[in-house]
């Protein structure tokens, strides 16, 4: 498996590969060396790493990092790695600074950039798009409140559709709309609509008096929307939408959006976002050799399984989906919150290696990794934080399959 020095050693070798494209190999390695060097007093940990003179070398790799750098928690490094990234992006061109952060994700291959994210918290992709925010000029007067709302609520619509249906989708996002209205009256002037039933309709038709709407009222209520959606999603067992609210969105509409003080962001990660979550990947894996009514009912006869050993697992459950167009309902008690972390770690491990123990031996293989990548990365490096080895999990149901 790599390590923080592989990653570390690995996005260093492509950085240089790529500034000593333009230049030399030499020039390349001199710069990187006195960029770390310059770095060490915020970071000390980097004089474990050493940038060796191309001219002495031949086939060996310029770059050597020391197992010590192991010792270092993988976001502390992951700093590093940015701030070092960013200083090379500021004396680039106009333009240079974006396609050298997509040359480095692409260089450093697909298995690095994947460890890069999820353990060391260095999003490149994420990058990118901020660098483009930053210096990019965004016309934004000719963007009228109607336009922000209208594509705000089409973008949260197809958001909400990718993993839900699109019945929900349309049903949830207008009972969000029609429930705010008393608070906010201006609501009255936006309709969501089923296409598909109400022919010659707009799926969302926003009417011109909006233009009027004080912005920051339109802000808080696009804000509330947005909330109240997130809230039933978790309530769903299913993740923010945040996320691909942002790719359904244009630079164009993020500003603005800002500028009338929404910020699209995912809620907090207490422990019944996180167990709603686990629980949610669990039924996402366990879907794909069954179907989703008996993958339910695995869960639930696990969790039963082990509630005798964490005792607040008792009030955990799942529902399934009762008619079409609904989704199936994880219930978790509101004091789950107030349990301490180790017994969350534990209760979590232990149903991750349960849920392994009833599978067959190809699948058991495949669990770990496909339930990494069923998490939403801020759920991921959360469990990570709390201390869920996923590593000696692996190793542990290895021995098992030995004996």
């Amino acid at each position: 498996m790599l390590n923080t020095a592989d990653v570390t050693r690995q996005f260093l070798q492509s950085i240089i590969g790529i500034i000593g494209r333009k230049t030399s190999e030499e020039y390349a390695a001199v710069t990187i060396r006195n960029l770390i060097k310059k770095l060490q007093p915020a970071y000390p940990f980097l004089q474990d790493i050493e940038i060796k003179n191309t001219r002495s070398l031949e086939l060996e790799s310029n770059v050597v990092v020391r197992d010590s750098l192991n010792t270092i928690h993988p976001k502390e490094v992951g700093m590093a790695l940015k701030e070092l990234e960013k200083i090379i992006m500021k004396t680039m061109g106009k333009n240079a600074g974006y396609f050298f952060i997509r040359e480095t994700q692409e260089k450093i291959g697909i298995d690095y950039d994947t460890i890069l994210v999820k353990t060391m918290d260095v999003d490149l992709t994420l990058m990118q798009s901020t660098y483009i925010v930053e210096k990019k000029s965004i016309p934004l007067l000719h963007i009228e409140k109607s336009d922000v709302m209208r594509r705000f609520l089409k973008a949260l619509m197809e958001a909400l559709e990718k993993q839900t249906s699109k019945t929900f989708a349309i049903g949830l996002t207008a009972q969000r709309v029609e429930a705010l209205r008393q608070q906010y009256k201006f609501l009255e002037y936006v309709s969501v609509n089923d296409i598909r039933y109400n022919l010659g309709s707009e799926e969302v038709a926003v009417q011109p008096e909006i233009n009027n709407v004080d912005p920051l009222e339109l802000g808080k209520a696009i804000g509330s929307i947005l909330y109240d959606t997130d809230t039933v999603l978790t309530d769903l067992g299913r993740n923010s939408v945040a996320d691909d609210l942002k790719t359904h969105l244009t630079l164009e509409y993020l500003a603005k959006l800002k500028e009338i003080g929404v910020t699209i962001n995912a809620h907090g990660l207490g422990y019944n976002a996180i167990f709603k979550q686990v629980i949610k990947a669990l039924i996402d894996i366990l879907s794909t050799t069954s179907t989703e009514n008996y993958a339910i009912f695995t869960v639930n006869s696990l969790l039963r399984k082990i509630d005798s050993t964490y005792e607040f697992l008792k009030y955990v459950k799942v529902d399934s989906a009762i008619g079409q167009g609904e989704l199936y309902h994880v219930t978790i008690t509101d004091n789950i919150d107030s349990i301490n972390e180790t017994d969350a770690r534990r209760a979590i491990q232990q149903l991750l290696e349960t849920i392994m123990e009833s599978l067959e031996e190809k699948l058991r293989k495949e669990f770990i990794q496909k339930f990494k990548n069923s998490l939403e990365k801020k759920y991921l490096l959360k469990i990570q934080e709390m201390g869920v080895n996923f590593h000696m999990i692996e190793l542990r149901q290895e021995m098992l399959n030995q004996t």
